[in-house]
C-alpha cells in the first residue's frame, strides 16, 4: 500500500470515530438504543456508558490523527467495530464488520511518514 493510501485510509478512519464520538458524547440519548441487553446489568446508566464509548473513539481517534500507537489503535478500534458489527447484526452491522477489518488492515501496515510513530522511529535508529 502506498504511503498517500495508508495516510488517507488512517485520516479517514480518524474522521469516522470523531464523527460518532462526538455524536454520542452530544446526543447519548440517541445511541442507549444501540446497546445489548447485559448492559442493563452494569450499575452505570447507559447514557453514561454511551458518552464514556464517545470519550474513548475521541481520544483514539485523535491518537490515529496525529499517529500515535498508530498501530495498536487501530487494532482497537478494529475489535470494537467487529463486536459492534457481531452485537447489531444485519446491514449495519456488516457495513460495521467492514470498517472493522479496514482498522485491522491499518493496524497490519507499517505506519506512514506523516506519523509521530514514524517520526519516532527515525529518531531512534
Amino acid at each position: 500500500m502506498s504511503q498517500h493510501s495508508l495516510k488517507l485510509l488512517r485520516y479517514s478512519y480518524a474522521v469516522l470515530f470523531f464523527w460518532f464520538g462526538f455524536h454520542q458524547i452530544s446526543e447519548p440519548q440517541f445511541w442507549t438504543g444501540f446497546l445489548p441487553e447485559w448492559i442493563g446489568y452494569f450499575p452505570i446508566p447507559a447514557e453514561m456508558i454511551v458518552r464514556i464509548n464517545g470519550w474513548f473513539e475521541i481520544i483514539a481517534a485523535t491518537a490515529l490523527l496525529l499517529g500515535v500507537y498508530t498501530r495498536i489503535v487501530s487494532a482497537l478500534l478494529g475489535a470494537h467495530l467487529l463486536f459492534i458489527a457481531i452485537e447489531v447484526g444485519g446491514t449495519i452491522g456488516m457495513r460495521d464488520g467492514v470498517l472493522a477489518m479496514m482498522g485491522f488492515a491499518l493496524a497490519l501496515s507499517d505506519v506512514d511518514l506523516w506519523t509521530i510513530d514514524y517520526k519516532s522511529k527515525q529518531s531512534k535508529s
